[in-house]
């Protein structure tokens, strides 16, 4: 390699590097993050994934970083600490593509797909987060070394085989890798004269696990049965014309795969070309065509054997070293417009969890969307995202947050937020006080004196100075006091002016529905005069909500 490429290379490495490291810190918290964190939490506080809390993925990666979760402990900014062993994943990821790159091109080739993998918006952006896909990714990556690493002894199928089941384990999309690789192997053998064999053994592992456990059940509603269903309620005319195009196009890939097949006596270099090239093609086309919802990480396994096609295919041309400089560019033009110019998008969740910490303690339940609130277990068994949504909507799963919220004695609750479910969210709104990026539970008094609690538990009445001086429910106010589910009332001969009846922790522990603690945190996002509602008590007027759903219009559903 000529001393400028070489000098081109190490400044675009540095670059790469220097932007990682901001986006580690600024880029905001994908709503996915804490909730894989919430279920991890689950395995050190003694809980069982599946059936103490719901999860639709595997477990393994739940698992594994459980202890890292344990030696962390409770402290607001622990999405920033869970990313560390990301960056381990991103590490194995982008060695076992130079590996690949050398082995099947050259050194050269397997550098640059190094790099322009480590540029690459989504895989940039996706590397980062704390979320399955990173293991599954690694995972996979590492059989692929082991796989290509010599002579295919039964020795080394079996830790092909021990990887794939481990990457079975972290992601159920591994099934459709499987599937890939099976074909692949198939069509290499019968176009090349290959052979290859693989073998699983890691899921059953897994599943004798949560069996001995008592909870095989649970696993199989979740991870499959669960996901599953997502199909029933997508239009079929989408599913008849995805699955449609399948066989078409993979005739067509086919084809190309025959004309391009390598010689009888060839290089097994050219033989494990042509063996990742057709794989990567067919899982593209079997994951839009089978895969109900699909994001761009579904794509990230194939990204590295992508980025070592693409620099295969630069390397060949006259203008090779400006053409990967040019597209590296590009690429980090993407990330700075993705990430809003590495603009600060942690502040809003840790300020959240500072309330969180601050306005509960261990062993309190709090009902939130997606588990973004980590360290509680929550009420209500289902989270609120897309499939959990669309089936309420079908009247397949019940909203029962009302009768979960007062059975568990759940006196903290999220924000508000549209993707609460109708019922559900009316009963919070009209039994739940903002305290700032939370809810307590409580009610504003009204003219009359009468309020109701729907939460049994201790209570104060506050003013905007502190607590009120009168009478409830007929005995003179003195301080917290019990209060049953029903209608009460409080009485003051004061001078006119807003009540709230508050859980009694709420307020011992510095918060009040009168003064909210958004503009506690320097950075956090602060009180938006847009929301507020000129005819309600101070403190009741609405704040801007925490999370990428604030922003969503539309329907629940």
């Amino acid at each position: 390699m000529a001393r400028g490429e070489r000098g081109t290379l190490i400044g675009i490495a540095v670059l790469s590097l220097v932007l990682r490291a901001l986006a580690y810190f600024n880029y905001r918290f994908d709503s996915d993050e804490p909730q894989h964190l919430h279920v991890t939490w689950g395995w050190t506080a003694g809980l069982l994934q599946y059936r103490d809390l719901f999860d639709n993925h595997a477990p393994l990666f739940h698992m594994v970083t459980a202890p890292i979760l344990e030696l962390v402990g409770e402290r607001a900014d622990v999405l920033l600490y869970m990313r560390a062993p990301i960056v381990v994943l991103f590490a194995v990821v982008l060695a076992c593509t130079y590996i690949l790159g050398r082995r099947l091109y050259s050194k050269t080739v397997g550098i640059w797909a190094a790099i322009l993998l480590s540029l690459f918006p989504v895989f940039f952006l996706k590397s980062i987060e704390y979320r399955t896909d990173n293991l599954w990714v690694a995972l996979w990556c590492v059989s692929l070394v082991v796989l290509t690493g010599g002579q295919l002894t039964n020795l080394r199928m079996f830790i092909v085989g021990l990887l794939l089941g481990a990457a079975t384990a972290t992601s159920m999309k591994t099934s459709l890798l499987i599937i890939t690789l099976a074909v692949s192997a198939t069509v290499a053998w019968l176009f090349a004269h290959e052979k290859r064999n693989l073998h699983v053994a890691v899921p059953a592992l897994i599943g004798v696990y949560f069996a001995a456990r008592g909870a095989w059940r649970n696993l199989v509603y979740c991870v499959i049965e669960f996901n599953a269903q997502i199909a029933s309620s997508a239009p079929a005319s989408d599913l008849f014309v995805k699955r449609a195009t399948f066989v078409p196009v993979v005739l067509l890939i086919l084809w190309i795969a025959w004309r391009k097949r390598p010689p009888a006596a060839h290089d097994p270099v050219v033989g494990w070309r042509f063996f990742f090239a057709f794989a990567t093609a067919f899982f593209s086309v079997a994951l839009l065509s089978f895969w109900i919802l699909i994001s761009p990480r579904d794509y990230l396994v194939v990204l590295p054997l992508l980025a070592i096609f693409v620099a295969a295919a630069i390397d060949r041309l006259d203008i090779r070293l400006p053409l990967y400089i040019a597209t590296c560019f590009i690429f980090v033009g993407a990330i700075w417009y993705y990430t809003h110019g590495f603009e600060d998008g942690t502040t809003e969740h840790i300020t959240m969890m500072r309330q969180v910490l601050g306005l509960t303690r261990p062993g309190e339940p709090l009902l939130d969307l997606k588990g973004e609130t980590i360290y509680r277990q929550r009420p209500y068994y289902y989270i609120f995202e897309f499939i959990t949504r669309r089936l309420m909507y079908r009247g397949v799963i019940v909203d029962t947050i009302p009768e979960d919220v007062v059975r568990s004695q759940c006196h903290v609750v999220q924000a508000d937020g549209v993707f609460f479910p109708p019922r559900g969210r009316a009963f919070l709104r009209e039994n739940f006080l903002d305290m700032g990026r939370l809810r307590a539970a409580g009610q504003w008094i009204q003219d009359d004196g009468s309020f109701t609690i729907a939460v049994p538990g201790s209570f104060v009445i506050l003013t905007s100075t502190g607590e009120a001086h009168g009478a409830l429910d007929g005995s003179p106010y003195r301080g917290q006091r019990m209060l049953a589910i029903g209608r009460h009332t409080f009485v003051t001969a004061e001078a006119k002016e807003p009540l709230a009846c508050l859980w009694a922790p709420a307020f011992i522990r510095g918060y009040s529905p009168f003064h909210l603690r958004d503009r506690e945190f320097p950075g956090s996002p602060v009180f938006d005069s847009a929301h507020a509602d000129p005819g309600a008590p101070p403190g009741r007027r609405r704040h801007r909500r925490w999370g990428p759903h604030a922003a969503r219009p539309g329907k629940w559903r």
